[in-house]
């Protein structure tokens, strides 16, 4: 019966996203199609059709928002990217896996293990999957690019975390019980992974408690910027929430995450905007080149071993094993550099048992960068993170001008998210929305200072002057 439960909850999904278009204003239908679609439908449950990707709790509004946007959008409304940068990294993430297939046509047989070679079918699969998943990315920069887009994604975030943080107090209370209760779905393996100490993480229907956690430090964070810009929300002032919100996430037990809005709140409450989008684009910089700071041994990763080890034994431990990981992946991932190993799981180490009587995956693939660089090669991690690490460059951009302080809250956000994409699997859908909607953000119309001084003057009018000068 829940197993019908779930599945019907991913069939009538479309309608549910056809009821908020008719109910909402266009750029919120889409915000509440992606965004509910994540927090309240089935993980682990999906339709396997051919020749395409299995339609999912992300694909499926996904498809839902790109087939009834253009729809009821006003004629006009929908604009897509068009920065030459951004539309030939959207090309590149849709076609890598052409070279992906024409690189790994051979199976991999290590043992009793064998891996499929990549053919045609496969290619198509991966790139309509891959074109699936930037779907929110165009939305968001079509609908949502503007001021008040920014402050409705900002809105849904905080609202969304308030009334998920119920069910989050209740797992952490009582243990991850949700997800098995309503859809019959459930991982011994993760919900191990939940326990702390006396107590438990919640993972409502994310998945993973380092994903709960990840939604309420972003959330945190966009509380402060509508308390910044004195923007009651259920008839409390944003701090109040934001206040709660942490008191949320501290009883949620995950470090990462605190860290994260330890450093980043401070610097939207307190830095000058100029500064602050150098930092966020420093930051977003060293994101972006993360992999090849790691391939080249720059980082000082024995020295955060031994701080963390200060802190916690257990913490250094864990962080250790995770650095072992991403060695092995890494080293994986150089043997075929440029587009990857592909689908099913040819990026992992496999070794063969002691006389050839089985095989053991002996990596764990935990953090977003080393899947995209290990299944797609640096083509495809240049394409993905391009696109995500995008709207930082272009807020750099702004930096003499005056954004709205809901922008700067709605960039401090993205850059947690995408921190985080480091050390986790937290690319979601919402990760891609929100980027488009920063990435076009100097065409749509954001406050920016004149030559006078005064704000009001529209980027776009910035942009088709300078073309004229140019």
């Amino acid at each position: 019966m829940q197993g019908l439960i779930a599945q019907g909850a991913l069939i009538l999904w479309p309608v549910v996203a056809l009821v908020l278009f008719m109910a909402l204003p266009v750029g919120r239908a889409v915000i509440w199609t992606i965004l509910a679609g994540y927090l309240l439908l089935p993980l682990g449950v999906n339709f396997d059709l051919p020749g395409v990707p299995a339609m999912d709790k992300s694909s499926i509004p996904n498809l839902a928002a790109i087939m009834l946007a253009p729809l009821f959008a006003r004629h006009g409304a929908f604009r897509w990217p068009r920065s030459f940068v951004v539309k030939l990294l959207l090309l590149a993430w849709v076609l890598v896996p052409i070279g992906t297939m024409l690189n790994n046509g051979a199976p991999l047989i290590v043992g009793t293990s064998v891996r499929p070679g990549l053919g045609w079918w496969e290619a198509l699969s991966l790139a309509i999957g891959n074109a699936l998943d930037v779907v929110p990315f165009l939305l968001g920069a079509a609908l949502l690019a503007d001021e008040q887009g920014h402050r409705d994604i900002v809105k849904a975030i905080v609202l969304a975390a308030l009334f998920y943080s119920l069910p989050i107090l209740a797992e952490i209370r009582l243990s991850p019980f949700i997800q098995a209760k309503i859809y019959g779905v459930g991982s011994a393996s993760y919900f191990l992974q939940q326990m702390r100490g006396s107590g438990f993480r919640a993972m409502v229907l994310m998945g993973h408690g380092l994903l709960v956690s990840t939604f309420l430090a972003m959330a945190i964070l966009g509380a402060l910027g509508l308390w910044k810009e004195r923007v009651r929300l259920m008839g409390a002032p944003a701090v109040l929430l934001a206040v709660y919100l942490a008191v949320v996430l501290l009883l949620n037990k995950t470090m990462g995450a605190t860290l994260l809005v330890l450093i980043l709140a401070p610097a939207l409450l307190f830095i000058r905007q100029r500064t602050l989008l150098a930092f966020i684009f420093l930051i977003g910089a060293v994101v972006a080149t993360y992999p090849l700071a790691r391939g080249t041994n720059l980082l000082p990763l024995q020295s955060i071993i031994d701080a963390a080890g200060q802190v916690s034994p257990a913490r250094a431990e864990s962080f250790k094993f995770r650095v072992r990981n991403e060695t092995l992946l890494l080293n994986r991932a150089a043997e075929k550099p440029i587009f990857g190993w592909g689908s099913y799981g040819r990026n992992r180490v496999i070794v063969e048992q002691s006389w050839g009587e089985g095989f053991t995956d002996v990596t764990v693939t935990d953090g977003t960068w080393i899947i995209v660089a290990g299944t797609f090669g640096w083509a495809g991690y240049i394409a993905c993170f391009g696109l995500l690490c995008y709207p930082f460059l272009r807020g750099f951009r702004l930096r003499r001008g005056t954004l709205p302080m809901i922008t700067l809250a709605l960039l401090t956000m993205h850059l947690l998210n995408v921190l985080d994409l480091i050390p986790n699997s937290s690319l979601r859908p919402l990760t891609w929305l929100i980027a488009g909607a920063l990435a076009n953000m100097t065409r749509l119309g954001l406050r920016v200072a004149g030559s006078d001084g005064t704000s009001g003057a529209s980027p776009y009018l910035f942009d088709r002057q300078a073309r004229r000068a140019r």
